[in-house]
């Protein structure tokens, strides 16, 4: 759908078949343990939600081509909107492959910097649906090459949006410009009732009925609040690597 005066949105949630437990816990599941458990989660949501509600499976990178094509097969009559990310986004050609066998449309590209790397994708027949991030693309400029490559490919793009407010409104003026827009991620905290950071603008990002109305302000549309950083002064981030019962990294 084109963003006219409003952009559809989907929540920001862990990956949808394969959960993210703790990075400090030790990971190991069986082939047909992770397989099965995968599967029936989504299955619970499709029964939950019924056919009014289109579901987004995440996958975090989590599985290996072999595993993704599996998975595939077994979630299709669920009939998921895409499947994002289902296998690290080092090999291209792995990426061609886990398409050209299975039946649900991939979304990837939120590791990507450059079209040059989005141009490769679709040489590949690789995504229908491509991720790029504005903060991490070089801006609405670069982020409007992508999707200019991707509407010559009849491909769909659903902004990589997990940040904040300036992220959200800057996605929302990429999706009101290009013909090809589907969805935007939107960071929303149910526990606060509102968008993440929503504090940090003075103007509010109307979101109503699954929709984000776009703001329409100079520049992105919003401006930041002068006291932000006195109400969050920087905390540096503690990364922590999870790692598999053998002792191997596991990308989460």
């Amino acid at each position: 759908m084109r963003a006219g005066k409003r952009a559809g949105i989907h929540g920001c949630w862990p990956s949808l078949a394969i959960s993210d437990e703790s990075r400090r816990e030790p990971y190991f599941e069986t082939h047909a343990g992770k397989i099965a458990t995968a599967a029936n989660r989504v299955r619970r949501f499709r029964e939950a939600v019924g056919d009014d509600v289109d579901l987004c499976i995440e996958i975090h990178r989590r599985l290996e081509p072999e595993e993704a094509v599996v998975l595939a097969h077994e979630i299709e009559q669920y009939r998921p909107a895409f499947y994002e990310d289902p296998i690290r986004p080092d090999n291209l050609d792995a990426m061609a492959s886990v398409a050209e066998k299975i039946n649900i449309p991939i979304a990837t590209g939120e590791r990507l910097h450059t079209i040059h790397e989005f141009e490769m994708l679709f040489r590949r027949d690789a995504v229908q649906y491509v991720r790029p991030d504005i903060c991490m693309v070089g801006g609405l400029s670069h982020a409007k090459k992508i999707a200019a490559l991707a509407e010559a490919h009849y491909a769909g793009v659903v902004p990589h949006n997990p940040l904040g407010p300036v992220s959200t409104a800057a996605c929302l003026q990429l999706a009101a410009c290009i013909p090809n827009f589907k969805l935007l991620e939107y960071p929303f905290r149910p526990d606060k009732g509102q968008a993440r950071g929503s504090d940090l603008i003075r103007q509010e990002l109307t979101c109503e009925d699954g929709y984000l109305d776009i703001p329409d302000g100079p520049g992105i549309g919003v401006e930041l609040d002068d006291d932000a950083l006195e109400k969050y002064p920087y905390e540096p981030r503690e990364f922590v690597t999870r790692l598999h019962e053998d002792g191997s990294v596991v990308d989460q």
